[in-house]
């Protein structure tokens, strides 16, 4: 099931266009997330920058007296200042996360920047902070992240540690919006319908091409392929199929008139032959040359039949199967050859040729009758189709040979056609009809331990 669904090449399109479109959006994801991060990374640290440089002038703006009260108020906002901390000379080496925002401060505000403890920048229990002032609103604590120690000094040259907390918060503009998982289902059938319509468009013309090749298969004289229609590859496809059947329809069309016309020709000296075979006096060389030309002038007139069919469209009318089916019984019956028949009580109505199927199911049963003594003949419907069977008893056909036998002049060598003669064109110009019917035909032997021939032919209701 899944190896014929793949064999699609709609499903192929849609396939390789999904793989193709999931591939290239995990790739531009990835990508967009690292320049998020990166441009996050760069917002954070210009945001803590910022945060710095108004810590230190606000504490250059505050006479000395007044800073302890300004310490206060920063460490209710999660920051720790000291006065009076000399950097240290040995202080340990910054993650590499860090490298950028040590570029911006040291030495433009910063003389060092090391790393502290987290407790340090935990913020003190007490009143609300104040509100948001022209440094910017502070951010809420966070308890994971690291914790800053910005060691720097003041215009008259007083130590100060201002130590902050880092990373554990995003930088202003708040974090991006968040997904609706029911916004990206619905993109996501949007994309994949529209990749199914275009493998579905893309696919067509050879839905059309592989239909008419399927018509012109039961129906050489198809209606051909409009040349004036889709892309320029779809236009020059039709325009070759057309060419195409018509040098089909051209070399059968013929073959056929040289068949008819060798066919037609040889009446008129086989007509000749027949007058003067009745002056033969020797009646035992009479009746053998009579019978000879009798199967030569058979002969002849199969293969005028066979002729017309490949070269003619059939006319085609509402007919009783059934009543025709009974019909060619009844002959049968009337030339002393019995047939065992089991047709459907109701009438069967197809649109077809009374004349050809009657030619068709006399041949099959001519056929039967030939290599059996009791042939039979049923008639039935399944579903939207009509299932004639003809069966007989006989030595039946070598299984390599079942198909060779429906091509025209091919007969099988062997106990089935050795006693029986005939021309090689009974089954053929049977299966011409009933495909000229948009019906099949088809032969088997019966299952083992039982012989015979099973002729099997499907007509559309």
């Amino acid at each position: 099931m899944i190896k014929k669904l793949l064999g699609a090449m709609s499903v192929r399109i849609f396939l390789i266009a999904i793989i193709g479109i999931l591939l290239t959006a995990t790739v531009v994801s990835m990508l967009g997330q690292r320049d998020f991060r990166e441009n996050e990374t760069r917002m954070r640290d210009q945001f803590a920058f910022d945060r710095i440089e108004s810590m230190i002038r606000i504490l250059e703006a505050t006479v000395p007296e007044k800073r302890a009260e300004i310490q206060d108020v920063f460490k209710r906002m999660g920051s720790h200042v000291t006065i009076g901390v000399q950097p240290p000379q040995n202080a340990p080496v910054l993650p590499a996360e860090l490298a950028n925002l040590n570029n911006l401060l040291v030495p433009e505000v910063a003389d060092l920047i090391s790393l502290s403890k987290p407790s340090h920048c935990a913020p003190r229990r007490g009143p609300p902070p104040p509100p948001p002032s022209a440094f910017g609103s502070p951010p809420p604590p966070r308890p994971h992240g690291q914790c800053l120690a910005i060691y720097t000094h003041l215009e008259d040259s007083t130590p100060i540690l201002i130590e902050v907390h880092y990373g554990s918060h995003r930088p202003p503009g708040g974090p991006p919006h968040e997904r609706n998982p029911m916004a990206i289902l619905l993109a996501l059938l949007g994309l994949i319908s529209i990749i199914w319509a275009v493998a579905y468009v893309a696919t067509q013309p050879l839905r059309k091409l592989a239909n008419a090749a399927l018509q012109l298969a039961h129906n050489i004289e198809h209606p051909p392929l409009a040349e004036n229609e889709g892309s320029t590859e779809v236009r020059h496809a039709a325009k070759a199929f057309n060419e195409m059947q018509r040098s089909i329809l051209k070399h059968i069309q013929e073959r056929g008139f040289i068949l008819g016309a060798i066919a037609h020709d040889l009446q008129t000296p086989l007509t000749r032959l027949r007058l003067r075979l009745e002056k033969v006096k020797d009646q035992e060389l009479k009746q053998g040359l009579i019978k000879d030309l009798t199967a030569t002038q058979e002969m002849v007139r199969e293969g005028l039949d066979f002729a017309r069919l490949c070269g003619e469209n059939i006319h085609k009318s509402k007919i009783d199967l059934t009543a025709l089916a009974t019909a060619v019984c009844d002959d049968f019956e009337e030339a002393g050859v019995t047939i065992e028949s089991q047709l459907s009580t109701q009438s069967i109505t197809i649109w077809g040729s009374a004349h050809l199927l009657t030619r068709c199911l006399t041949n099959l049963l001519n056929n039967a009758t030939a290599y059996a003594k009791t042939p039979k003949l049923s008639l039935y419907t399944e579903g939207k189709q009509v299932i004639c069977i003809i069966s007989d008893d006989g030595p039946g056909i070598p299984e390599q040979e079942l198909s060779n036998v429906l091509e025209p002049f091919r007969r099988v060598e062997d106990s089935r056609s050795r006693q029986t003669g005939g021309t090689g064109l009974g089954l053929s110009i049977a299966r011409m009809i009933v495909e000229k019917h948009g019906g099949k035909l088809s032969l088997s032997n019966k299952p083992l331990p039982a012989t015979g021939l099973v002729v099997e032919i499907r007509l559309p209701l």
